[in-house]
């Protein structure tokens, strides 16, 4: 581990009360922030071998291990998710449609006004690896344009129009270097959108401990809101390919908890602090 990251994990011991609260309290007012069920999957007019077609690996968290029993490594913004049993793909044509049993809440008081956030395997690209260095300007992989439409009832579906998957690359430690063959110790908050503000120019030269500081404790994703769908809640969501010659693979998705999460954080940082002092 390099010495930058090493400061890294000194920070990030120092912040694991916090991370614990909002682990809690994420708990507590989303127990169940994953996609739960799959209600239609086809493929579409395919464009690889045929592999990844499971679309159950869509559902729950996402991957913040990737390649065990082959190359194991921690999902990072250099480093997605590849493995057959991580993504589903889908092809020009095709479509993903899942079923949350908690409704996606519409919620302006949001962080960023964001409700859900869709994880694919595009990643940056390591100018220096394996440290972790974007170029200027930075360049990706797998950012593939999907079409988003949300629906309430599962019957009629609004589009969100296109975003493009894998725009924010997941990240699943704080603690980790872009490569490391095991797991981190700090997680990042894959329920935590990060800002939808950012472009990529923001991330223009920078080494890997800048780049991650912009995430802000999140897990990356592609910020969605639900809001142009006209519904205060929806509990289903349609992920299609919209680009023939181009796939695109999803991992998972996360709705963004009530806001009310925030509010009880004080509560458990001034229990957090006194059990620290106790010890």
């Amino acid at each position: 581990m390099r010495a930058s990251v090493a400061r890294r994990v000194s920070l990030a011991q120092a912040g694991t009360v916090v991370l614990f609260a909002m682990a809690v309290l994420s708990t507590t007012y989303a127990s169940d922030p994953w996609a739960d069920r799959v209600v239609r999957y086809t493929r579409g007019t395919q464009t690889g071998s045929g592999a990844f077609g499971d679309p159950q690996v869509a559902l729950g968290s996402p991957e913040r291990l990737t390649g065990e029993g082959v190359f194991p490594s921690v999902v990072s913004m250099f480093n997605p998710p590849f493995g057959e049993d991580e993504i589903v793909e889908i092809d020009f044509g095709g479509e993903l449609v899942v079923e949350f049993d908690e409704p996606i809440v519409d919620d302006p008081a949001n962080p960023f006004g964001i409700d859900l956030t869709v994880f694919g395997n595009g990643g940056f690209i390591d100018v220096d690896f394996p440290n972790g260095q974007l170029g200027d300007p930075p360049a990706t992989f797998g950012v593939d344009p999907m079409e988003v439409s949300v629906s309430n009832d599962g019957v009629t579906f609004v589009s969100l129009g296109t975003f493009s998957e894998g725009l924010f690359p997941t990240q699943g430690y704080l603690d980790s270097d872009p490569f490391d063959a095991g797991p981190g110790s700090v997680l990042t908050d894959f329920t935590r959108p990060i800002d939808p503000a950012l472009t990529l120019s923001d991330f223009s030269g920078l080494p890997y401990e800048q780049a991650l500081a912009l995430y802000d404790g999140s897990g990356g994703g592609t910020p969605i809101d639900i809001a142009a769908a006209g519904h205060t809640s929806i509990s289903f969501l349609r992920i299609a390919g919209v680009a023939a010659g181009v796939s695109i693979e999803i991992d998972a998705f996360a709705a963004v908890p009530e806001p009310a999460t925030a509010a009880m954080l004080p509560t458990f940082l001034l229990f957090g602090c006194a059990f620290r002092r106790k010890k």
